[in-house]
């Protein structure tokens, strides 16, 4: 099969896309509520895996061919100058909600960018105001994409997928499913998509497609249970497709990708103890802990090992599901909170015996002393999930124990 040319634009009658633009930088943004994160470094590492000099901003910092920069603002702009002057190939920059939707964007000026998700269809989600900033950020970065650039949309987040509507870019539609009924149609008007399919991840329109990766060679989708991280490797293949990035070069960079704690602090990062695994996550809503708890249940274990703090966000009855969800993990579940959260101790409680068989519940004053514990109960064949707001401390504090 000959390579599918994303190259090749075709636009809304009426519009010259070319007309009046000057040469575009070679600029990647991604903006959404959840992932985007883990989509930048999956880009980054796919770009450099093919040899291309990188720029990256991301929530932890401004990074150039993997060196952190000291600040952001004077790195960042130093890094736009390189990319001018052609000392640079790309530069890829995470987009934040709060920081888009009170500074603005310029107009047209991304030849590539992408929304990871909003809510995922969430309903408690999509009445937030979280979520109303979130829907202004997309559509301001729907219009920052050039006419002659793509616009890479999550397809199963019908909030993402309304920004098709506000760009005259071309539209690279992503999925789960090949069935989902946008990204058939897209596929069916001659639109480009990305999606998962008898466990591969396809490119490609609906008459030339190709399988770029296995998902099980994606080791930090956990072979695929964790469905959120597959619908951040769909979105990064998306937008290396774009960017011209080859197949093989995808496949490495996926192929040896881990979250680091210290860069994606909290993105499902994966630690091997000996004979087991431990993910720390920073869920923080009832939606994406359900998301995360979904991904865990599947994965083969001996016995599962929880450590959770309390949410002190969330109402009583979200604090009852919390404890519900991660309850339906079994094995052991430790909480940590200090003596003036008991209330929320004891609704998490509530929801976790909820559950047909509820597990082993521990109560401890701190996450420290938590882990810790939980590190002594872990065994060959176990599992361990560590559900925190903290995740590089999180992180530090198992690496003091297991060296």
């Amino acid at each position: 099969m000959t390579d599918i040319d994303l190259t090749h634009h075709e636009h809304r009658a009426g519009e010259h896309p070319s007309e009046h633009l000057a040469p575009a930088l070679p600029l990647a943004a991604v903006a959404g509520l959840r992932g985007k994160s883990t989509v930048v470094w999956l880009v980054n590492s796919m770009l450099q895996s093919a040899g291309r000099a990188v720029a990256l901003w991301s929530s932890t910092g401004v990074y150039v061919n993997g060196e952190r920069q000291e600040g952001e603002l004077g790195p960042w702009g130093r890094a736009l100058e390189a990319l001018q002057a052609g000392q640079l190939d790309v530069a890829v920059q995470e987009l934040e909600t709060s920081t888009v939707t009170s500074v603005g964007l310029p107009q047209r000026i991304y030849p590539v960018a992408a929304v990871t998700t909003l809510c995922g269809n969430n309903e408690d989600c999509l009445i937030s105001p979280e979520a109303a900033q979130g829907a202004r950020a997309v559509a301001m970065l729907a219009r920052a994409v050039r006419p002659d650039g793509d616009l890479v949309l999550n397809a199963d987040d019908t909030a993402v997928r309304a920004a098709a509507d506000l760009t005259a870019a071309r539209v690279i539609l992503y999925a789960l499913h090949p069935e989902n009924p946008a990204l058939r149609k897209h596929l069916e008007k001659g639109g480009c998509g990305v999606w998962a399919d008898d466990g591969r991840i396809v490119l490609g329109t609906r008459l030339d497609q190709r399988g770029v990766i296995a998902i099980d060679d994606a080791h930090f989708t956990l072979s695929g249970a964790l469905t959120f991280q597959v619908q951040n490797l769909l979105c990064a293949v998306a937008i290396a497709a774009a960017l011209q990035v080859p197949d093989e070069a995808i496949r490495q960079a996926v192929s040896a990708f881990e979250p680091d704690p210290n860069r994606l602090p909290g993105s499902c990062n994966i630690i091997r103890l000996p004979g087991a695994t431990l993910v720390i996550d920073g869920a923080h809503q009832v939606w994406t802990l359900r998301s995360l708890v979904r991904g865990i249940r599947h994965q083969p274990h001996r016995r599962m090992v929880t450590v959770s703090g309390c949410f002190p966000h969330l109402s009583e009855p979200q604090l009852i599901e919390a404890g519900r969800l991660l309850g339906r993990l079994g094995g052991a579940v430790i909480l940590h909170a200090p003596p003036g959260q008991r209330r929320m101790v004891d609704a998490m409680i509530e929801g976790i015996s909820q559950n047909d068989i509820p597990p082993l519940v521990l109560s401890m004053p701190s996450e420290h002393e938590a882990i810790v514990h939980a590190l002594r109960m872990i065994r060959e064949g176990d599992f361990g999930l560590v559900v925190t707001g903290d995740a590089q401390s999180a992180a530090e504090t198992i690496w003091s124990i297991e060296g």
